[in-house]
Parts: C-alpha cells; structure tokens; sequence
C-alpha cells in the first residue's frame, strides 16, 4: 500500500497545535473584537428604533471608534496574509457577510449622522473599511492553499474532543467484538449524522454526474436500518465528495479544501454546525486510530510523506513508533486501570510528549538508530514510575520485545535508566495533571 500525503495524521499530533501557524499574533484577538463589534453595533442601530438623537449620535461615535482603530490593524493583517503568517474570517468579510448588507447599515448611520460635526470622518472611515477588506480578500484569493488547512486546525482548538472520546470508549465497550466492518459503519454514521446537520449547507452546488455518482444503496448498507434520510440527503453527500477520498477503508479528508469552505463560510455556519464540523473530525480521528490498531498495514495510509503542519517533521517517526508499541496488547495486561489508561489516553499522551521541548529532544535522538530502543523503554519505564503500569521491568520487556531473552533485559535495563530522565519527570507530571 503506497504511503500517503494524508492530512490525518495533522490533526492527529494536534496539528491543530495552533496547526503550524505559530503563536497567535498578539493584534489579531483585538482586530476581530473590532470588526465584528462593528457589525453587532450596525445591526442593533438599524434594527431597534432610537428616538434620542444624542444618544444615537453616541451610538455612532462608538461605532467610528471600533472602525479607527480595525483600519489601524488591517494593514499589518494584510501584510501578514501575503506572507502566509495568519489566516482568519471576520464577520463582514466572510461567505454570506460579504453581500451590502453591512454597508447598507452604514449608510444608514451615514445618513443619519449627516448633520453632526464627525460625519465626514464617519464616512472616510467606512470607505477606508471596505477598501482594506477588499484588498485583504484580493490577497486571500491568492494565498497557498495550505494556510487554509492552517486555519482549519486553528479553529478546531477551540473545541474539546474529551466527550468524543468517552462516548467512543464506551462505543467500544458495548460493541464486545470490534471489527473492521463495524468500524466502517460507525464512520458511515458519524458521517451522515453530520450531514444531517448542514455542514455541506454553503458548499459548491453538485452536478448530475456528481449525484449520479452518490451509491445511496452501497451506503444505506452501512447505517442503522432506522436512520432517517433527508430529502436532500443526496446533494449533501454529493457536496461532501467533494472534500473527500478514501485510501483502503479509511476516508481521507483534503483540508486544503476543506479549509478553504470552512473559513469562506465560517460566520454563515451556526454554533450547532461548527461543532458538529469539528466533532466530526474528532470522531473519524479515534475511528481511524482503531481501524489501524486492527489491521497494523493500514499505518501506511495514516503515515504522511510530509509532517507540513509539524514544526519539526523528524517528529513523526518517533510518535508512529511510540504509539504503536503502547497500542499493543501487552498495555492492557500490565495496566493499574484499564478504563483510566485507555487507547485513546495513551494515544493523546504520546502526542502531548511530543509536541513538547522533550518531544524535540526524542525526535533528535531518533535520528541515531541505536537511541531507539532506549527511547522506546524509557517511555515504558516511566509510565511504570508514573503508576500506569505495573510489574516487573523484565516481565514487561519480554511482553514488548518478544523470545530474544538478550533483547528483553537489554529494554529492561533501559526502562530502569529512563525512569531517572527528563522523559520520566515529563511523564510523571503529565499523569499527575
């Protein structure tokens, strides 16, 4: 099976880690306050009828004040949107808000403020406004393709998969033989219940050979005999092709266009419909992570050639190998708490060490062949320090590395010398939060 540019693995280690986009930079959180204060404050004006003309001259002071200082910001912003440092979508310049509606609101407090002393400066600020968004959006259209994904994985932090993972838990609980095929109707599932709730509402309209291509029979085969489709169930699932293939079982998402509908749209979606995009992400995450641990040659579609959202791509290799070992059935046989120290858990903690300073430090070390089973035992070692494990260093060594009697107390060495490192005080304090 051939190896795969496949975005998963992004949203895997976090890629979402503010996905390669670096810290926040420190004006965009007041830029958006101003803009889409702007908005609010416009709308409410033009919605509710204020008799007092003080106070609505009050009102449009106000107004002008947020206009001043989002024009102040929006150059930098500019400037930084063509040199591919951020990606956002404001209120009045994304999907729907593009339409005049804003502007029809300003012009509307335009007109009424034509008779106090800051109308001129009032109007000079609306235009500079819609100039700048014009020229930010002209630059949109020509950035790279991937700092759309950037801003996918930016906005999925905001949500938190800890719910996900315990209704996934308990999925497979009360699913007492988990297969492949029953993996693939649970994706089928989270896949059309999201759909259910408009996500594909703002996407490209479909065309007949795109419908025409949808096999609603092959897929009713994967859902719930009760599953209630819409009348318009198709086009959403023509609409979703769109963003999607599918490598072996596993349905790969392309977030460079899957970015690009999101952050074109993002203040179109309701809050219901931004967390059911994200969610889904996170659901079909967890699926793919137990489809790979059933059938171990489906790694190869979950590993990328490239690591683009990783900060440093050598951190891949050490979290591929590190999750896969802890993913194996030795784990459970020495766990203190199986339901505690799940998959998943085990999974977010590797993760978590390597986006770390130490995570840095293993990738370098793993670049010397040798280090590896070093490295590997000093995880497993600490996880004993740490009380997620227990039993003999030897026990456990035989269960990780096999027959190879030299083998085994070589890693059970090492796991007792990594008890004493960095990695062992990283884990240890990652057990305890």
């Amino acid at each position: 099976m051939d190896t795969i540019n496949n975005e998963l693995e992004r949203a895997q280690l976090g890629a979402a880690s503010a996905a390669g986009c670096g810290a926040p930079l420190d004006y965009l959180p007041s830029l958006k306050i101003y803009i889409n204060l702007a908005r609010e404050i416009a709308s409410q004006y033009c919605v509710v009828s204020i008799e007092n003309s003080r106070i609505r001259a009050f009102v449009a002071r106000f107004f002008m004040r947020q206009l001043k200082d989002a024009v102040k910001l929006l150059p930098g912003y500019i400037e930084d949107l063509k040199r591919g440092k951020c990606m956002e979508a404001f209120s009045i310049s994304s999907g729907l808000h593009r339409k005049e509606l804003f502007w029809l609101w300003c012009e509307r407090i335009c007109s009424d403020m034509e008779v106090e002393s800051f109308y001129e400066s009032l109007k000079c600020c609306i235009e500079e406004l819609k100039t700048l968004l014009a020229e930010a959006e002209k630059a949109l259209m020509h950035c790279d393709s991937a700092m759309f994904e950037k801003f996918y994985f930016a906005k999925k932090q905001n949500y938190s998969g800890d719910a996900i993972s315990k209704r996934f838990e308990k999925w497979r609980y009360e699913n007492l033989c988990v297969t492949i095929d029953k993996l693939r109707e649970l994706q089928a599932k989270v896949v059309a219940e999201s759909l259910t709730k408009g996500i594909m509402r703002f996407a490209p309209v479909p065309s007949q050979k795109e419908l025409n291509e949808v096999q609603m029979d092959y897929l009713k085969g994967f859902l719930p005999y009760d599953f209630v489709m819409s009348d318009d169930f198709c086009v959403s699932c023509a609409q979703w092709r769109q963003f999607i293939h599918w490598n072996d079982t596993i349905l790969i998402i392309d977030y460079k266009k899957y970015g690009k509908y999101i952050q074109n749209h993002y203040y179109d979606f309701s809050d219901t419909q931004l967390q059911a995009i994200f969610e889904l992400d996170m659901k079909l995450y967890l699926i793919h992570k137990e489809m790979a641990r059933l059938n171990p040659e489906l790694i190869n579609v979950l590993q990328p050639t490239e690591t683009g959202q990783l900060e440093d791509t050598i951190l891949f290799a050490p979290y591929n190998t590190i999750t896969r070992m802890l993913q194996q059935d030795w784990f459970d046989a020495v766990s203190v708490d199986k339901e505690k120290y799940t998959a998943t858990w085990r999974d977010e903690l590797v993760s978590c060490l390597m986006k770390s300073e130490i995570g840095h430090v293993i990738a370098e070390e793993w670049q010397k062949t040798n280090k590896r089973p070093q490295l590997k035992a000093a995880v497993v070692g600490s996880l004993k320090k740490a009380g997620v494990i227990q039993g003999s260093d030897l026990g456990i060594a035989s269960a990780i590395v096999g027959d190879d009697k030299k083998e085994s107390k070589n890693f059970a060495i090492y796991m007792g010398m990594g008890k004493k490192g960095p990695i062992a005080d990283w884990i240890c304090n990652h057990v305890k939060d």
